[in-house]
């Protein structure tokens, strides 16, 4: 008959082997959440930006997103995301160059970096090479 102390060196032993594995498994499963959230969250800023120059093309022609920065930046802030509008903002279209028309389309792009949780050990790993870059655009057309 098997004495009960060796069972609990055995168990504590396989409890050492596969911790690591569910940390890591929660912790990817967090950092899907977290990317998934602030995807969400860039998307619906870029869409309050289009939206915005949509309506507003006098703006767009005089080349002023000053507006479309400020709806951006509140539409994030309101959820949680801080979108620096200088370096991770670009306002894209054809017409920009000349006079917008109604009809003609207007993007706004957000690129953001996002660091993921366990970036540091994925990187020494080989698996990445910093963070990770989230990016939405979208289009509408100008009224």
């Amino acid at each position: 008959m098997r004495n009960k102390k060796n069972h609990l060196g055995q168990s504590l032993v396989e409890f050492a082997l596969v911790l690591p594995i569910l940390l890591l498994l929660v912790f990817g499963a967090m950092d899907l959440g977290r990317m998934f959230y602030i995807k969400v969250v860039l998307t619906n800023a870029a869409r309050e930006g289009a939206n915005y120059l949509a309506y507003h093309p006098e703006e767009v022609n005089d080349g002023d997103f000053t507006n479309a920065y400020e709806a951006i930046k509140a539409e994030a802030e309101s959820l949680g995301v801080e979108i620096d509008t200088n370096s991770e903002v670009d306002i894209l279209g054809t017409c920009l160059e000349s006079k917008c028309l109604p009809g003609q389309e207007i993007g706004v792009r957000i690129s953001k970096p996002f660091d993921l949780m366990l970036g540091n050990l994925l990187a020494a790993l080989g698996l990445t090479n910093g963070p990770l870059t989230l990016i939405s655009t979208i289009w509408m057309v100008l009224q």
